[in-house]
């Protein structure tokens, strides 16, 4: 799997860099997180990764932040990013620890996102973090990362969806790299928490349609039909996220779960 991930990057990064000069385009002079590089390469690999993330394909997402550091070592926000998909050990500790090197004479809003390191698993977490998305959001309201953690840190779920639904509104209207699919994805989880089961199968559809070739469309499909308790189209779909990224844990684990309800039912 290594050496298949390997191949598909040094692909992407031929891809990628080929089209740098169309993905810059969509991002206009403002108080934006400072992501960018000027390395060509290192650049396209960070949209790239910021992409995978908020579709919550993590494990290709950090091949591609890590790789970004290969060709510009003094990006912070691929260190951000890479501590966010490590679990607590050393090297989320060297992440967060470049990170604040790094930002140091970035934005403000840089150094917001990373004062996120200082919010820690407390009873008031998301309202911490809802206020220094809030902050973020006050000083570039057309940041598009920025906009989505504003609306799904707000404490009231009714509200993260009419936030998410501007947004959404927002995204559809111009050509920018993160596209729709990851509004769409969480429009879903959300409509469905709320109860309004018809609107999440809906948003998971549009999900499909707009990410065909992801593997996270088709596990959150799967999430829909499992919670459904309609284990036959859940596995169906689980499977078909595999099909596309055969390590996807979260499709693996939740195959196991569902044949050993099974086979604890017979």
């Amino acid at each position: 799997m290594k050496k298949i991930l390997f191949t598909l990057l040094i692909i992407s990064i031929f891809a990628v860099s080929c089209t740098q000069s169309d993905t810059s385009s969509q991002i206009p002079e403002g108080e934006y997180i400072q992501w960018r590089s000027e390395n060509e390469t290192a650049d396209a690999l960070v949209l790239k990764g910021m992409f995978l993330y908020m579709n919550v394909e993590q494990e290709v997402a950090y091949t591609y932040f890590k790789s970004s550091l290969d060709f510009d070592s003094t990006l912070f926000g691929s260190h951000v990013m890479l501590a966010w998909m490590s679990s607590p050990s050393e090297v989320k500790d060297m992440h967060q620890k470049k990170a604040r090197e790094l930002v140091k004479g970035k934005n403000e809003n840089s150094n917001l996102l990373v004062s996120l390191f200082d919010v820690l698993p407390e009873d008031d977490e998301l309202a911490r973090r809802h206020k220094i998305w809030s902050k973020m959001y006050e000083i570039e309201p057309d940041g598009r990362f920025i906009h989505y953690y504003y609306a799904i840190t707000k404490p009231v779920l009714e509200d993260r969806i009419s936030e998410l639904e501007i947004l959404l509104e927002k995204q559809k209207n111009d050509n920018n790299f993160l596209g729709v699919g990851h509004i769409l994805n969480r429009l879903g989880y959300f409509n469905y928490d709320l109860g309004n089961k018809a609107k999440a199968k809906n948003y998971f559809d549009q999900y499909i349609k707009e990410y065909p070739d992801g593997y996270n469309p088709y596990d959150s499909m799967g999430d829909y039909y499992s919670n459904e308790k309609d284990y036959e189209n859940a596995l169906s779909y689980y499977q078909k996220s595999l099909d596309r990224y055969p390590a996807n844990r979260s499709s693996i684990y939740k195959i196991r779960e569902i044949n050993d309800l099974k086979a604890g039912e017979e």
